[in-house]
């Protein structure tokens, strides 16, 4: 059954399904999403959790084996599996999941954003009709500042329309970024605070702290010292690995994309069509100069590691691979790097 991601919390108050499935791109909404369900997990005495992340080497035979076998501490368990990136080997083994499913266990399946031919195929058809199904759309960037003064006010704020609107073109639509520019917020002027335009630009003027966005800029005009200084800045702020990841990939993500619309027109036309706004398009025209069909999809390799290694799984340290990242944005591949290395 399809479940919208705001009718799901007054779902899990009826009753817990075998199978929860999200899936989409927005990972903060696609995270709460999922606390949600562990959490009506704990409330119905599912303590013991099992989490699994499904690479291209992983082993679906231990999943089905646990899912099969009694646990020696609960009578029920949460099976939380996250997959980064659907393929055969993962849609077939999920097909075996789908037929030894039990009110004994929960499975919560997150998986990236699937379309319309995923969802008719036959192993999802199953898995869907047998629990849940939360799709995760983007936020429109209209109502996105309708949803910052929601989000404020869940944090006991009260933004006006103006303010939001401040903190989303900051934000750029990342909304892990923008909820944490709300906490920020909550944290300076405390519960019950009125926050208008005013105060947001005072916020900002008075924070001597750099933003992830500072990093976007020095890395698009291959600034490599300054791009380092700001990335060190922010590691030592204590920002989210997940988030400084998240800007390189949308960053890569977004040159992918000018590449293979320039075959056919001008890079002025290519900003257009991926909405960047022109007093950016310098910036990527910064970054075009420096990279091609082969620096373009090292780097997106390079994620790729980076994102296991935030995951707990083999990669790069942080901070090495970031630093990394960062010399390659700005044109200058590290003399060796963990892709070298054979398999």
């Amino acid at each position: 059954m399809k479940v919208r991601v705001d009718q799901l919390e007054q779902q899990l108050k009826k009753n817990l399904a075998p199978i929860y499935i999200i899936s989409g791109d927005e990972v903060l909404l696609c995270q709460e999403a999922a606390d949600s369900i562990r959490k009506a997990a704990q409330f119905h005495n599912i303590d013991e959790r099992l989490r699994f992340v499904a690479d291209s080497q992983f082993d679906w035979q231990d999943v089905i084996n646990e899912n099969q076998s009694l646990s020696l501490f609960s009578t029920r368990r949460i099976f939380d599996i996250q997959i980064d990136k659907m393929g055969e080997k993962h849609s077939k083994a999920l097909a075996l999941l789908g037929q030894s499913l039990s009110e004994d266990n929960v499975i919560l399946l997150t998986i990236p954003k699937i379309d319309a031919r995923t969802q008719k195929a036959k192993w999802f058809t199953q898995l869907e009709s047998q629990g849940i199904f939360i799709q995760i759309w983007p936020i429109d960037a209209n109502r996105l500042p309708a949803w910052v003064q929601q989000r404020a006010q869940a944090l006991d704020l009260s933004l006006t329309r103006d303010a939001a609107s401040i903190i989303c073109e900051r934000g750029e639509g990342n909304l892990l970024a923008l909820s944490q520019e709300l906490e920020k917020l909550a944290l300076s002027h405390g519960s019950g605070a009125k926050i208008d335009a005013g105060k947001v630009i005072e916020s900002v003027a008075d924070s001597s702290r750099y933003s992830i966005y500072d990093l976007s800029d020095r890395l698009l005009m291959g600034k490599t010292k300054e791009a380092m200084h700001c990335l060190n800045q922010l590691i030592s702020e204590g920002i989210e690995p997940n988030i400084i990841l998240w800007l390189f990939n949308r960053e890569i993500q977004t040159l992918s994309k000018l590449f293979q619309t320039m075959q056919s027109s001008s890079l002025r036309q290519a900003c257009q069509t991926e909405r960047i706004w022109d007093k950016r398009i310098p910036f990527y025209e910064s970054a075009i100069s420096r990279h091609n069909k082969v620096t373009l999809p090292y780097m997106q390799n390079y994620l790729a590691l980076m994102d296991k290694s935030i995951k707990g799984l083999e990669g790069p340290d942080n901070t090495t691979g970031f630093r990394n990242l960062v010399m390659m944005f700005c044109g200058y591949k590290p003399v060796v790097t963990e892709l070298d290395f054979p398999a």
